[in-house]
């Protein structure tokens, strides 16, 4: 067995797809690609592949990361130029690299960089500045004890509005996100209209560009 590490993007075009189907689409890009998946032993086999940071149903990506198993050795061109043959159009394969043990741990992503587009009432009246001068952001966040008061300022490393126009603000922001705490873009939204006076947001559309390891990318 072979183990990959595959960097691929995700369009406008496959975004309302949810995780469970993206894996079976996958699987059936593999099978059509004629590379054997390593399998796991066991009453039940499962194809070896393991999905870093799963990206939640409507967003787009441009740079996530998987971890997969392969029963033969191939060179990492041959893999890439067959799956984005074999993938549906919307998917593609940036990159590919072979890897031996822990070497590209994906425990070790610790934080992403998201470009949204805030469709709001009125501009003028969100300052990223004074925003990010709050000492705290307190918002109701789902954990596994429940929904309680969290205050998420410590998990936003940077913010900054790139845009305004009309209506829309496009904002970059980088986030917590991984085992240790996952900080989503949608309660960063609720803070912006909690902290905010008067203002509201109407819609948002969330783009995940990048997936760190501290400041580094995997691939």
């Amino acid at each position: 067995m072979s183990n990959y590490v595959l960097k691929y993007s995700r369009d406008e075009r496959v975004k309302y797809i949810s995780h469970l189907d993206f894996i079976r689409t996958f699987h059936r890009a593999v099978r059509r690609a004629d590379i054997p998946m390593s399998f796991s032993h066991g009453f039940n086999p499962h194809p070896i592949m393991t999905v870093a940071m799963p990206l939640s149903v409507g967003m787009t990506a441009g740079g996530e990361y998987m971890k997969i198993g392969f029963e033969c050795d191939y060179s990492e061109q041959e893999i890439m130029d067959k799956l984005n043959e074999s993938l549906p159009i919307g998917f593609k394969i940036l990159a590919i690299k072979k890897v031996e043990g822990k070497e590209l741990d994906f425990a070790k992503l610790d934080r992403a960089i998201y470009n949204v587009d805030v469709e709001c009432n009125d501009t003028s009246l969100f300052d990223a500045e004074v925003f990010m001068q709050n000492k705290e952001l307190k918002v109701m966040k789902k954990s596994k004890s429940g929904i309680k008061e969290a205050d998420i300022r410590p998990y936003i490393y940077d913010f900054n509005v790139d845009l305004v126009n009309g209506n829309l603000i496009n904002i970059t922001m980088c986030l917590a996100t991984g085992n240790t705490y996952n900080l989503k873009v949608d309660s960063v939204i609720e803070a912006m209209v909690k902290y905010t006076g008067g203002f509201n947001v109407e819609f948002f559309a969330t783009h995940r560009t990048k997936i760190l390891a501290g400041d580094e990318e995997l691939l």
